[in-house]
């Protein structure tokens, strides 16, 4: 566990890193460039700006136009003068397909959301309405669905409006993750319905202050990163803790372990930061293409748990639904 909070903590200090600016668009020969594009072209005396529909669509400016066309030779530049590529405006050089900024992480993010979709119709498939639960993992998967949608929007076109709802959706996954956590291995409990009133209020108000002060005091990139370490890391030790606890005597743990250590491992990937091949894979890109299948591993294991919780209701006499909602909401 050591180790996967090291990964996170230099994670962090990487993103704050490559925050605080870029050497691509810092340099001479892009500034150059972007200037005399920016002159030519986008200036009162220029002609007027006709870029294509799919470009208009996604409000791609005379300005966000040079900047992408002023990239590429700057990079060539970098590359032939022996330096390598590197990052503008916080982000890799990426090629455009069809005004989409990030193909691949694009791509990748609708296969999350996709796998969501799929797996919890599966899961009401073969869960009954009336086991533990049922209503949480339903909430937790439209949760989850909004902030992959979001991804989705944000790698699409990346603007100021976009990228906060991008990192307000993944905070809100983290977060919900968290009271997730606390709200299952608390409903036997006798004051389960105090435990979940008290972990949702206080995550809630939280959340909800978090998104106040990104949207109108300043986006924090430092700070963002840092709640979302720290919830993360509450999320691993937990189920981590829970799981060498249960394990033994729980056959079906086994999958939660499993899931658990998956997502330690892949975090490696925003670790192992790398220009993107083909100008279209990074390693963002391929984090979000190996979380689509820890989403199959999750919901596989919750069938099963909410199968096993259910049947265990059903046989003392609890009804499940009415048995989720006194700890939920009461």
């Amino acid at each position: 566990m050591e180790g996967v909070l090291a990964i996170l903590a230099v994670l962090l200090v990487i993103v704050i890193e490559n925050v605080a600016g870029s050497t691509g668009d810092r340099s001479q020969m892009f500034y150059n460039c972007l200037q005399s594009c920016l002159a030519e072209n986008c200036s009162v005396s220029s002609p007027a700006f006709h870029p294509p529909l799919y470009l208009k669509l996604l409000q791609w400016s005379c300005n966000d136009e040079c900047k992408y066309m002023c990239m590429w030779p700057t990079v060539n530049w970098f590359v032939e003068a022996g330096i390598g590529v590197q990052q503008f405006y916080g982000k890799w050089p990426f090629v455009r397909v069809l005004g989409i900024q990030e193909p691949a992480a694009t791509l990748f993010s609708i296969l999350n959301l996709t796998c969501h979709i799929v797996m919890i119709r599966k899961f009401r498939r073969e869960v009954n309405p009336k086991a533990p639960f049922y209503l949480l993992t339903h909430l937790f998967c439209f949760i989850c669905c909004h902030a992959w949608f979001w991804s989705t929007v944000f790698h699409i076109r990346d603007v100021r409006f976009t990228e906060i709802m991008d990192y307000l959706g993944a905070f809100s996954m983290v977060s919900f993750s968290v009271y997730h956590f606390f709200a299952r291995v608390t409903a036997l409990n006798s004051n389960s319905s105090l435990y979940s009133l008290f972990f949702a209020t206080a995550i809630g108000f939280y959340f909800v202050y978090h998104s106040y002060t990104t949207f109108f005091v300043i986006m924090d990139y430092g700070y963002n990163m840092l709640i979302n370490i720290a919830f993360g890391a509450v999320n691993i030790v937990g189920w981590s803790v829970w799981c060498y606890k249960y394990y033994k005597r729980r056959p079906y743990v086994k999958r939660c372990a499993t899931f658990t250590a998956l997502v330690g491992v892949t975090t490696l990937l925003e670790v192992m930061d790398f220009p993107p091949l083909f100008w279209v894979l990074d390693a963002h890109a391929l984090w979000h293409l190996t979380t689509s299948p820890l989403v199959i591993l999750w919901y596989s294991y919750t069938i099963v748990l909410s199968t096993s919780c259910g049947r265990r209701e059903v046989l003392e006499g609890i009804d499940g639904i009415e048995f989720e909602w006194n700890y939920l909401l009461r």
